[in-house]
């Protein structure tokens, strides 16, 4: 399933979830040092909603050790293992 990757510095247009789950793992050294980690998501829209059919719109931060790091609007839509991340969009 395509999916689409909107990250600071970069517009990736993944043909398959092998390189998204490529992209993820570059990320990782981003993170060295965080012990604790917390996360608090909003659902935006959802399959059970008119405005977004068959898939769902979630607003998710990210807190590393007890401080709000990352905010990010995913997109999940309906694949043939379950939801998959279609587009991933920063917030500010």
């Amino acid at each position: 399933m395509p999916t689409l990757i909107l990250f600071p510095g970069n517009a990736i247009l993944a043909s398959d979830s092998k390189q998204t789950e490529e992209f993820f793992t570059s990320a990782w050294g981003r993170y060295e040092g965080v012990k604790t980690m917390d996360m608090r998501a909003t659902i935006m829209a959802s399959v059970n909603d008119s405005e977004a059919p068959g898939s769902v719109w979630a607003d998710v931060t990210w807190s590393y050790n007890g401080q709000s790091q990352e905010r990010f609007c995913y997109q999940l839509v309906d694949g043939q293992s379950g939801y998959q991340i279609g587009v991933l969009t920063p917030m500010a």
